[in-house]
């Protein structure tokens, strides 16, 4: 089994890792290789991985001023020779001609996802032999894509023709997004990506390659976080287009390709049917928790404290919490809240601790970094809260509701599927709303304790760590079954 993973397990904490990790130990009968997809080599291990994950694979996509060095076990003679066979003939009869049309195929409103992967195959086949640095960094390739990209009329500003800074900043970002493409995927009898990204260009390589199955799993929708993360750039929207672009085109590969597209829950689908999907390949496997760990403490928590278990990261909203919070300790000034978890974005972080400062709120709001005990966490409270302005089906909100803690959260992703009915739901962005919620429970006890009750439940028999791991199961064994992706 091949396990691809991007910007999360192991060397991130998160939901993402949470769920590989409960993923790979519950399945104990399976031997996993781990291909993680880093930002750069030199990022610290967070997770322990099991003793059924027999390799692991790092490919990092900065930090390194050649490519084979991470992710090719191979002498660096074989890295020399392949230099020397990259030749301007080579690079301009076997490489540019499927590169011209993959840019072609960015930009095209329909997207031929098929046609891509085809694409995409043949650069991999085509770095086995020769040298990915060498390859993109001639002036061939340079010349090339920029004519490739003038010829689709993508705009720059004001509607003049790309700029030099701006075609140089989009060949970057495809140089470096298409570097898994330069790693040699294990033969295996399956593959399973955990994003629609570019993680799973080895999976795409392995089906065409193989014929193997491929599994994909969408936790929060790739297509619609990448969306509000380029928004947030400071770059120009010609080159913020084309990322764009990218993304898309990526993730409709991904579904092209998937034998089985399971998200972490049923909002999830409304997005990748938008961009592809095949109705009859989703199958939604909820995420699921240990219910013998995350359990209710031995008391009800401290009824002045609001607890928030979210990595420091502008798709958490911190600072809509940071606002509510000052306008429940304007009505009840002995409330205390405390954010566990880790900075993800350290600029992000430093506009919270401004905010507090603002806000007057550095006594009674707290950031208390990661948690190796969430459960203690959760139980430290008597409310739970969550400000995202995106989520997929949150880790935070099923071990909470585990706990059997009362939880008000933003009505975004699959929150509502997890609560349906034990929770407050409120508009994501909305202070006031999400104060005026956590006030309401912090002044009715029971209340609280019926919902968390009810949300225990639910947790019971709707989200264990026994349910999901037989449904992972079962899909392993269906897809391997088959042999052959279909």
């Amino acid at each position: 089994m091949l396990l691809t993973t991007e910007g999360t397990y192991p060397y991130h904490s998160g939901g993402v890792s949470t769920w590989c990790d409960n993923l790979i130990k519950g399945l104990p009968e399976v031997d996993f290789t781990l291909m993680p997809i880093m930002m750069h080599p030199y990022i610290s291990v967070k997770y322990e991985v099991p003793p059924n994950v027999s390799k692991v694979v790092n490919v990092p996509l900065w930090g390194t001023e050649e490519p084979a060095e991470y992710i090719l076990d191979i002498p660096f003679s074989h890295v020399y020779l392949a230099k020397q066979r990259t030749t301007p003939g080579v690079i301009a009869g076997d490489f540019l001609p499927g590169f011209r049309e993959l840019v072609r195929l960015i930009y095209a409103e329909l997207t031929d996802a098929w046609r891509v992967g085809e694409i995409l195959y043949g650069m991999y086949r085509y770095f086995r032999t020769f040298d990915y640095n060498t390859t993109f960094k001639s002036k061939l390739v340079w010349e090339a894509f920029g004519e490739a990209v003038l010829a689709q009329g993508a705009a720059g500003e004001d509607g003049d023709q790309p700029s030099l800074f701006e075609l140089t900043e989009a060949l970057r970002w495809l140089y470096r997004f298409l570097i898994p493409l330069n790693a040699d995927p294990p033969r295996v009898d399956l593959t399973h990506s955990t994003a629609a990204a570019f993680c799973g260009l080895p999976c795409v390589v392995a089906k065409l390659r193989d014929r193997t199955p491929f599994l994909l799993t969408e936790h929060g929708v790739y297509i619609r976080e990448q969306y509000l993360s380029v928004s947030r750039m400071k770059t120009s929207a010609a080159a913020k287009a084309f990322l764009l672009n990218l993304i898309v085109t990526i993730a409709r590969v991904n579904y092209e390709f998937a034998d089985q597209i399971s998200p972490v829950c049923h909002y999830n689908k409304r997005w990748e049917l938008a961009h592809g999907a095949p109705e009859h390949k989703l199958k939604v496997i909820h995420n699921g928790v240990d219910p013998e760990l995350f359990t209710p403490g031995e008391s009800s928590g401290d009824e002045r404290l609001v607890v928030s278990a979210a990595r420091i990261d502008p798709l958490k909203d911190l600072e809509t919490l940071l606002r509510a919070a000052r306008r429940v300790t304007d009505a009840e000034p002995d409330i205390r809240f405390v954010v566990y978890g880790g900075v993800s974005d350290p600029d992000y972080h430093q506009r919270c601790l401004a905010l507090r400062a603002d806000l007057g709120l550095e006594t009674s709001f707290q950031f208390q970094g990661h948690s190796r005990s969430p459960w203690e966490a959760y139980n430290q409270g008597a409310v739970v809260a969550l400000s995202s302005i995106s989520e997929a089906f949150p880790y935070s909100v099923i071990e909470a509701m585990a706990c059997g803690r009362a939880v008000v959260a933003s009505d975004v992703g699959g929150v509502r599927e997890a609560l349906e009915g034990s929770g407050l739901l409120v508009r994501p962005r909305d202070p006031e709303a999400l104060g005026a919620a956590i006030l309401a429970l912090l002044r009715d006890r029971d209340m609280r304790a019926q919902m968390g009750q009810d949300a225990r439940d639910r947790v019971l028999n709707d989200f264990t760590m026994a349910r999901f791991v037989a449904a992972y199961r079962e899909s392993y064994a269906a897809l391997a079954a088959a042999g052959v992706g279909a």
